[in-house]
Formats: structure tokens, sequence, C-alpha cells
């Protein structure tokens, strides 16, 4: 038998209809997205939003919607290819003056946003993780290694006054000699101390020459 009176019972189940219904966001989950803001102080405008629509559509890359909203524009996709290849496309397309970037963001029906319904934002170990993808610019890690390279030679082979010249010269470190003897002295000097390094001779009929590289 119920003791509670009628208002009583209205109270909880309006409580129970209000809970459930804020608990809905939830059910509802992420979209995989990509959003683009200013890198700068420019603000994001309407032409933004449709040159990166014209673009995906050029690409052929399927998207769910784009928006503009509180400066930023996001992208939604419907799978994880479609996402990271647009991500690619608009760094690429867009340049230094925007930020690209991957993001989720709440699938939650407009009805339910207006009425403030939120999806509960959970941590890194209840999403599984976080994923860093790290980009090398080879040719910058080249160069700063043959600078490296340059510098340790020369300060190796400046005993004793063994090359004629040492420059760089692209991906390589060119040094000459004015003698065999000498040449055959810095061949010695440079396998013993700096033996990660490729050593090409290539000699001709006008100078003594190695080329050093990595």
């Amino acid at each position: 038998m119920n003791h509670y009176s009628g208002l009583r019972n209205a109270l909880i189940a309006f409580f129970l209809l209000l809970s459930a219904l804020y608990a809905l966001p939830n059910i509802f989950g992420s979209d995989l997205a990509v959003q683009v803001s200013s890198a700068g102080d420019a603000a994001i405008e309407q032409s933004d939003l449709t040159k990166i629509t014209a673009t995906l559509k050029q690409k052929n890359i399927q998207y769910k919607s784009a928006a503009l909203s509180n400066r930023r524009i996001l992208v939604r996709f419907g799978d994880n290819a479609s996402q990271l290849s647009a991500k690619d496309l608009l760094k690429t397309e867009l340049g230094r003056n925007y930020v690209v970037a991957l993001n989720l963001a709440p699938s939650v029906p407009q009805w339910l946003d207006s009425l403030g319904g939120r999806a509960m934002s959970l941590g890194l170990d209840l999403r599984g993780g976080v994923h860093f993808l790290l980009e090398v610019d080879m040719q910058a890690v080249l160069a700063m290694s043959i600078d490296k390279y340059y510098n340790e030679l020369r300060t190796l082979l400046r005993e004793g006054r063994l090359y004629k010249s040492i420059k760089k010269e692209g991906d390589n470190i060119a040094i000459r000699f004015k003698t065999l003897e000498l040449k055959e002295k810095a061949l010695a000097r440079i396998k013993s101390d700096v033996s990660d390094l490729i050593v090409l001779e290539t000699d001709n009929q006008d100078e003594l020459l190695i080329q050093v590289g990595i």
C-alpha cells in the first residue's frame, strides 16, 4: 500500500523524468570531428567555412555536417579514415594561419541541446587513453646532423692540418687534401673516431677528395 501523498508521488515522478532527460545525452555518444580555428587574432568567418566544405567536396571526402560556432569551425565525420584524410588535407590547404586539430563532438540532438542537455565529460582513462601523432621534418634533422658532423670533422682533422679544405656540399661533407699521405691519415682518423659515417673516396685527376655522408 502506498503511504505517500499524491503530491509527493508526483514530485518523485517529475524528478525521475528530469534525471532521465538529462542523462539522455550520454546515450548519443560523440562524432569524430576536425576543428579549425585561427592561429592568430583574425576571426574565423563564413567564407572560411565555405572554403573548407568546397575543399572536402572537391577531394570526395564525405562529412556529416560542418558548422561555424564560437569562433571555430567543426566538421563531423562518420568514420576515422575520412577524419584523418580531412585533417591532413585541410592542414595543407589552409596553411599556417589556421590550427587544424582532431576532436570529438557530442552528437546530442538540437532539441535536447537547447534544453541544456550535455554529455558527461569522460576522463582519458574512460575514453581509451590519448593518441599522439608526431611528425618529423627529416630534411631539418638531416641538415642538423650534417652541421654536427661538419664541426666534428673540422675539429678532428685540424690537428696536424690534415685537410686542404672542408665544405658542406648538399647532404655530404667534402674534404680535400694536398697529398695522398695526408688523405690516408685523415681516413684512418675518421674511421677510428667517427665510425658511423659513410666515407666515399672520390679522387679525380685534379684533386684528392673524400665525400662523407650519413
